[in-house]
């Protein structure tokens, strides 16, 4: 089985499905995924055999294109328009796909005469690494995840709009020297019209769509409030009601923390959580631009891969846990104002653990790996793995049982008169509900 999904967006009045037999012959094992507005009547009576065929109700490309990454089961995603031709493209042109860069191909159109058309799409590819949606782009699925969907809100340049969402992370384009061919049908008629139209296009969404550089990726870390998994020790004490409850408030703390954050347009927000957790945190939690979706690992393995996204593209990572009710945004925005003199700052936690990261070092990778998540000893396998480390004088309180939340209760009363008011929600509902933990 090839590790890859390839997805085809179909309008309402598309109709040559020329390409799936292509693909079939060359690309055998691969999943098939096509996106088709419900108003194509043709796509029922062709009956194309596909792995999955998904009916659009209002579709747009962009819609299509983020509704077949969601649909797919493999690790590489090839994005592809359905009046491509594939035939200069063998699948060793995909054998080693860089995991961290996006991969696209040189254009050709199926008319001669538009030589000079597709000359300029390469120039621009070339030059300036903006191809065209129809140029194709292969992309690992969790890179797409770490930059963000496609532009729902956009009716056309949603491809020139993702690839400077792209160079505002850093991330690279490679180029594989072969040529996909494309339909010349829009520029059959008045050539020079349409290449000048294309031109002015090009210049306008630029202009649109560039995005200033991400100076740090910062990934917060979710659960459903509801899950059992969530507080999965506060739950063997307290009720369900209130454990849930009470997770919902820390996730709003956190969410007001990100939303008064200084300088915002520079970060990079992820939202880390259970691919099972995700539908469920949208409506709580809506400040991310990307995702990462962790399928099961251990909590180590996740912090080290989100760790890598973001230093082998921004350069530079935060991680941030959702159930810190003491922390607030000052804590934060002081130390992306100051320069990190260390290569690794750590907001530890009175079990031993941290509850924030701010990292530009390579080797917080493989350190991250080794630390146990359940032990008392994360900082200190941390100090004697990385070469430079600071750590908070401030000491933060993780809830993970009713001793916890008994100091967090204790802590917020005392500050009362300086606390945000998301912070006196939580304190007002503690307040109320004392009897439950106390």
């Amino acid at each position: 089985m090839i590790n890859l999904s390839i997805i085809i967006p179909i309008g309402r009045h598309e109709n040559d499905f020329k390409l799936i037999k292509q693909i079939k012959q060359k690309f055998k094992g691969c999943e098939i995924i096509l996106v088709v507005d419900e108003e194509n009547k043709l796509i029922n009576q062709k009956k194309i055999e596909v792995d999955q065929l998904y009916l659009l109700r209002n579709s747009s490309r962009a819609r299509a294109l983020n509704k077949g990454i969601n649909l797919s089961t493999r690790d590489i995603l090839w994005l592809m328009h359905l009046d491509s031709d594939i035939k200069n493209i063998s699948p060793s042109d995909l054998s080693s796909l860089n995991k961290f860069a996006v991969t696209t191909f040189l254009l050709k159109f199926n008319d001669a005469n538009c030589w000079l058309i597709a000359a300029g799409a390469n120039f621009r590819t070339k030059i300036f690494c903006i191809p065209f949606g129809d140029q194709s782009f292969l992309i690992s699925k969790k890179l797409f995840n770490f930059i963000g969907p496609f532009n729902e809100n956009l009716l056309e340049g949603e491809d020139h709009e993702f690839i400077w969402k792209m160079k505002s992370l850093n991330i690279k384009l490679n180029i594989i020297n072969k040529k996909i061919i494309t339909s010349a049908k829009k520029y059959t008629n008045n050539r020079i019209f349409q290449n000048m139209k294309t031109l002015l296009k090009t210049i306008t969404q630029t202009i649109k769509f560039r995005k200033k550089k991400k100076s740090v990726v910062l990934a917060t870390f979710l659960k459903d409030p509801k899950s059992n998994e969530s507080k999965s020790r506060l739950r063997k004490k307290l009720n369900n009601e209130f454990v849930n409850k009470l997770n919902e408030k820390f996730i709003n703390i956190t969410n007001q923390n990100l939303k008064r954050l200084n300088n915002k347009n520079i970060i990079q927000f992820i939202k880390v959580c259970k691919n099972k957790d995700e539908e469920n945190l949208k409506l709580l939690s809506n400040n991310h631009q990307g995702k990462f979706l962790n399928q099961d690992q251990d909590l180590s393995v996740v912090m080290s891969e989100v760790s890598e996204l973001a230093l082998k593209t921004v350069g530079k990572v935060a991680l941030l846990g959702s159930d810190i009710p003491t922390m607030d945004s000052k804590d934060i925005n002081e130390v992306f104002s100051n320069k990190l003199e260390k290569d690794n700052l750590f907001f530890q936690t009175d079990d031993g653990g941290f509850c924030f990261m701010l990292s530009k070092d390579q080797n917080i990778i493989k350190c991250l790996n080794k630390i146990k998540s359940s032990s008392t000893s994360v900082i200190k396998t941390l100090k004697d793995c990385l070469d430079q480390v600071n750590i908070s004088e401030k000491i933060y309180s993780d809830v993970d049982v009713t001793s916890d939340l008994k100091k967090v209760y204790e802590q917020l009363k005392l500050n009362e008169t300086n606390i945000t008011n998301e912070q006196k929600d939580l304190l007002n509902f503690l307040r109320s509900n004392e009897k439950i933990f106390i």
